[in-house]
């Protein structure tokens, strides 16, 4: 018997339960990868930044042809009417994880065969215990991760412009395979045409080198919202901060390194494939320095919560809901 509440996803303007809100296999979105998506989570029940993941995911629909038909502001009060409504099913002390997805919709020779109201956009709105989403990433943040520079490499601009968050990503999945082969537990770290370092498969990254804070350009990267929250952060503590050109040697011979995501934040990096960043001391003085202008910043010390939030798993054991530990975040 489920002892918990069920969750809802909004689904085009209704509520429906969670294994529910899915799209067709005649959608655009999965014929063709044509959805665009947006993550976010909350700290003390709000959500981080959330006009900025709304602004951007508006953003990627111009880019990508979609008209989801509703406001930014009106997704935003679906979105906040969303955490609401499943406010009973989460444990004391968890946080939600948000996700929008949004596709194009059915493919017009489908569409005529299939039910109205599977007709336009798949405006979807789930949100997710952050306790049991990828449980393995507080162990690592607070160890330091290991990361292995793949073979597979990133998307360049000009044929796919990742500033776009979109669903068209099994280039990353073949990048996660490949480090996960070479060294199990591993975060793929993957590299643009030229051999220059980009992006992990869903963070950002950066390094620290000589009491300076750098990041890959942001040709080729997404311009993750945490991303842009650390450089303002960096920016307020006087830490020097630019964009450049991160090659591997650069990498390796860092002070530090670290991955950058909303739903873990920061991820100090130790070792690179086999290398040591500097004294394998983790996290360094200037990633301390941004975790807690983070921390002060959210109200919420994000590591030491990562920590306790381990222990909320059986709260959701009796629940006939079964999560899904291995859906990719993102910046």
């Amino acid at each position: 018997m489920n002892s918990q509440p069920t969750r809802l996803g909004y689904v085009n303007g209704s509520y429906v339960p969670e294994t529910q809100s899915g799209v067709s296999v005649f959608d655009y979105g999965l014929l063709y990868g044509q959805t665009v998506f947006e993550y976010t989570r909350t700290f003390n029940l709000k959500p981080f930044r959330l006009d900025k993941h709304i602004e951007r995911i508006f953003n990627s629909m111009k880019y990508s042809g979609i008209d989801c038909g509703m406001s930014p502001d009106e997704l935003t009060k679906a979105t906040l009417e969303t955490i609401d409504k499943n406010l009973p099913t989460l444990a004391d002390g968890d946080e939600f994880t948000i996700w929008h997805n949004i596709t194009a919709g059915l493919r017009d020779d489908y569409a005529q065969f299939l039910p109205e109201n599977m007709s336009g956009p798949r405006i979807l709105i789930n949100v997710f215990p952050l306790s049991i989403t990828r449980p393995w990433v507080w162990q690592q943040q607070q160890e330091g991760a290991s990361a292995v520079i793949t073979r597979q490499r990133s998307t360049p601009a000009q044929l796919l412009d990742p500033k776009v968050k979109n669903r068209s990503r099994l280039y990353y999945r073949i990048a996660e395979i490949e480090a996960a082969r070479i060294k199990p537990a591993s975060i793929a770290l993957l590299t643009d045409e030229d051999g220059y370092i980009t992006e992990g498969t869903s963070s950002n990254f950066m390094i620290v080198k000589d009491g300076q804070l750098i990041s890959p350009r942001p040709k080729n990267i997404l311009r993750g919202v945490t991303r842009g929250a650390l450089i303002e952060i960096a920016q307020s503590l006087d830490i020097p901060f630019i964009e450049d050109d991160i090659d591997k040697y650069d990498a390796i011979t860092a002070d530090e390194a670290f991955f950058c995501s909303t739903s873990y934040i920061i991820m100090p990096v130790k070792i690179l494939d086999d290398h040591m960043i500097g004294d394998g001391q983790t996290p360094g003085g200037i990633t301390t320095q941004l975790a807690d202008g983070f921390s002060e910043l959210v109200e919420v010390d994000f590591m030491s919560q990562g920590r306790e939030l381990t222990g909320l798993a059986e709260f959701y054991a009796s629940s006939v809901q079964t999560p899904d530990l291995n859906m990719a975040t993102n910046v």
